[in-house]
């Protein structure tokens, strides 16, 4: 399952502030980051960034709400800076229907797809279509999230490419088939991305 934090950059915190804070200190066993992207030269929807983390299950936000309730967990909230130099206006949770690990540094385009409409299956059978069509393209993640816990559209994927123009046929390609994407923003890993 993956827990998907939405940023946005509050502006009245400078520029270094964020990109230092925006690294995230958050450091649990089981919890692993394998995105942390920003919407690279102002190329797509917001969010202008997310913060993908992997946990077990949905049981984890029982373990969080627990922990964040403890003395430790009060201290964090109260001490750590991430949450003053970063606002997280909205956060959702998703099946990986496709993916695991964490993203590699790089281009990344995030397409945001009508996910509720369609089972897992058929979402991974139409995105592994797309994926042997197009070498050019790495498939990283399908994510759908858990009926409307996330924002609309619902569905996420992630495709990795080694630059703009390697980019540029995937982009201009038709996408027929079930699947709706509604929009499509580029990002990089958090810090390589131009604000």
């Amino acid at each position: 399952m993956i827990f998907a934090e939405y940023i946005a950059r509050d502006l009245a915190v400078p520029l270094e502030v964020f990109r230092h804070h925006g690294r995230q200190d958050w450091v649990a066993e089981g919890d692993v980051m394998v995105a942390n992207l920003g919407r690279t030269m102002k190329l797509g929807p917001e969010p202008h960034y997310m913060c993908w983390w992997q946990i077990h299950s949905i049981a984890r936000m029982d373990e969080w709400e627990a922990h964040f309730r403890t003395p430790e967990g009060r201290l964090y909230a109260a001490e750590s800076p991430v949450p003053r130099a970063m606002r997280f206006p909205r956060a959702g949770l998703y099946d990986a229907v496709l993916g695991s690990g964490k993203v590699a540094p790089g281009l990344h385009l995030v397409e945001f797809f009508d996910s509720d409409a369609h089972e897992p299956a058929v979402l991974a059978e139409a995105f592994g279509r797309r994926a042997a069509a197009a070498p050019e393209a790495r498939l990283a993640y399908v994510l759908r999230r858990l009926p409307l816990i996330g924002p609309d559209p619902g569905g996420l994927a992630l495709w990795s490419f080694d630059s703009y123009a390697a980019a540029e046929p995937f982009l201009r390609r038709p996408r027929g088939g079930p699947v709706s994407v509604t929009a499509a923003g580029l990002y990089r890993n958090f810090g390589d991305d131009i604000p």
